[in-house]
């Protein structure tokens, strides 16, 4: 499996495309000019981490030009996904609200998602920034969303956020790093140039 990481323009979220066997995912969705270079064979579908506006802004566009992707979420973020009050896109210049809502796929936590031959993605609840929030975790690879980013502390002054829950979160996603690697929503501290 090959990670790419793109910075997206909007509050520098990251997205992720994995490849592997001529099949794509991607890892939450901002700026799809980005993302369709580095999209190798077929794309499957979207793993969102959290449904907040700078992590699912480009799901339209990219549904416009794949139409039977997946986007994976839990019930919250399917909520998000539908209200631009909820993912907080009512209050930037262009509210965002998902075009095709059947193509939203249900987790729990702890559902295991084929991606590739022998390669599947665990959904790990991780909430207290967002309810929403979902680790993905594919082999040793952890997609953390704004759960956990390294030197950030998480955001948690948001409408249903909750310190206490983000901090076991934390604590959660840091027991399973030490045997991976942490790929988070936004560059880890030491990567933002000041």
């Amino acid at each position: 499996m090959v990670i790419r990481q793109v910075v997206n323009t909007v509050f520098n979220s990251c997205s992720y495309v994995l490849s592997g066997g001529g099949v794509s995912w991607i890892v939450d969705c901002g700026d799809v000019d980005l993302l369709l270079p580095l999209i190798e064979g077929q794309l499957r579908g979207v793993m969102i981490t959290h449904s907040h506006f700078d992590h699912i802004y480009g799901l339209n566009n990219l549904l416009a030009l794949f139409p039977g992707i997946r986007v994976l979420t839990n019930e919250a973020g399917r909520e998000g996904l539908l209200c631009d009050k909820l993912n907080f896109s009512r209050y930037h210049e262009t509210p965002f609200v998902l075009d095709a809502p059947e193509n939203i796929e249900i987790i729990a936590d702890g559902d295991n998602v084929n991606l590739f031959e022998d390669v599947s993605a665990q959904a790990v609840y991780t909430p207290g920034h967002s309810p929403c929030s979902v680790t993905w975790q594919v082999g040793n690879a952890l997609f953390t969303g704004d759960s956990y980013i390294p030197g950030v502390k998480t955001v948690t002054n948001f409408p249903n956020s909750d310190k206490r829950v983000a901090q076991l979160s934390r604590e959660y996603i840091l027991q399973l790093a030490q045997q991976g690697q942490v790929y988070p929503g936004h560059p880890a501290q030491s990567e933002v140039e000041l």
